[in-house]
């Protein structure tokens, strides 16, 4: 079965979307899949080794163009995950980050293969709270809308 991953890191706030890892994966039983918009995800790695092993048909794209084919899975993503991190050091990032989410690696390969120590927020204890603190921080002007907001200004 073919899977991807988005090798997507951040420069500052400025996402750098051009990376996939392509691959075929010959035994399931080594991942964890969710299902979303009707595609399967691979959302955990639950046995690297069988995970490494059956990894076959390994190929880094660059906005849709091959650049380079592997045989092994851990080679791919320590060199797809350097090449956008020089992306995101080229263009004069203070913070470059891995993105997670649906579609990127699941946060344990990150951690393994990202050129750097990658820093994670924790998720909140208390989704709500966090998400009230943050409203009632958010400056008064931006949460006011005025007639004809959405009218182009010319």
């Amino acid at each position: 079965m073919e899977f991807f991953f988005f090798l997507d890191v951040y420069a500052d706030r400025q996402l750098i979307d051009y990376y996939i890892l392509s691959f075929k994966l010959g035994n399931l039983k080594s991942v964890e899949l969710k299902q979303w918009s009707g595609k399967n995800y691979i959302v955990e790695i639950k046995d690297w080794e069988k995970f490494k092993k059956t990894t076959y048909d390994i190929v880094l794209y660059e906005l849709g163009d091959e650049i380079e084919r592997f045989k092994d899975i851990e080679v791919a993503f320590k060199e797809g995950y350097k090449i956008a991190y020089r992306e995101a050091a080229r263009r004069g990032a203070k913070k470059i980050l891995p993105a997670i989410g649906y579609g990127n690696p699941p946060v344990d390969v990150v951690k393994r293969f990202f050129p750097v120590e990658p820093e994670f927020e924790k998720f909140p204890q208390d989704i709500d709270s966090f998400l009230e603190d943050i409203v009632k921080s958010t400056p008064q002007e931006l949460t006011k809308r005025g007639f004809g907001d959405d009218e182009p200004a010319f």
